[in-house]
């Protein structure tokens, strides 16, 4: 069996940077933790499983000369293509390249560094067996269904969730190549926020497969500390 990973790393980090534009800016995925760029530590985890012989990291247009330039020595490991304006965009020309022989696609955020090859395994096993499979992590939080609130300070609350049968999507999301090109293929509404979505609209069940392990995504410097001392603990106690 041979699989593919498309690595997405083509964000422009606006609420990282809390601005508009990235402009002069390092994208948060470039930048380093622990001595390595943060793109490059899901590279690795996909990398360390033999199955996943095509790894495709998706990047900013403008990027793609300078980062190929500089991971030349990678080339053999993964390529680097350049994204689109919006994620979906990213992953169609990604899809657009993923050989004709790979039986399952994993989609992943690159900014989710933390990402365990257990846990890719584990979502792997579960795609194989369903056809498409996602992780997620059990929501910790009450959450709460509420009104309108776009552009007003406040809104009240409808519902109350259950909690129990509620889970955050996390990544990498796992499917079949046939299913996730075919999910692609169709027309995209703007309310789709991850690629599990276009596989529900084909009315196919989605299993999910809850982490073990640390997967949340930086989006803001908070989760980057917070991601840096998660690698720094490790470090210290593989010593």
């Amino acid at each position: 069996m041979k699989n593919a990973a498309i690595i997405l790393a083509a964000g422009l980090g606006k609420r990282f940077w809390n601005v508009t534009s990235n402009k002069n800016r390092i994208f948060k995925q470039f930048l380093n933790i622990n001595g390595k760029p943060i793109f490059l530590w899901s590279v690795e985890a996909f990398a360390s499983i033999k199955s996943f012989g095509q790894i495709i990291v998706v990047v900013p247009s403008k990027m793609l000369r300078t980062l190929s330039l500089k991971y030349e020595k990678y080339k053999t490991s993964f390529i680097f293509i350049s994204g689109g304006k919006e994620r979906f965009d990213s992953v169609k020309s990604a899809l657009s390249v993923v050989g004709n022989n790979i039986d399952f696609i994993a989609v992943h955020d690159a900014v989710r560094p933390l990402v365990s090859r257990q846990d890719i395994l584990a979502v792997l096993k579960s795609a194989e067996e369903t056809g498409a499979a996602i992780a997620v992590e059990k929501t910790k939080d009450t959450i709460k269904l509420v009104s309108d609130v776009d552009g007003k300070k406040g809104g009240y609350v409808l519902k109350t969730l259950n909690r129990a049968t509620l889970r955050n999507a996390q990544t990498p999301q796992i499917f079949k190549s046939n299913l996730l090109k075919k999910a692609y293929s169709k027309k995209m509404s703007g309310t789709v926020t991850d690629d599990s979505q276009l596989v529900e609209n084909l009315k196919v069940k989605v299993s999910v497969v809850e982490t073990k392990f640390p997967n949340f995504k930086i989006t803001t410097k908070q989760d980057f500390k917070l991601v840096a001392t998660f690698f720094a603990f490790k470090s210290t106690i593989s010593k």
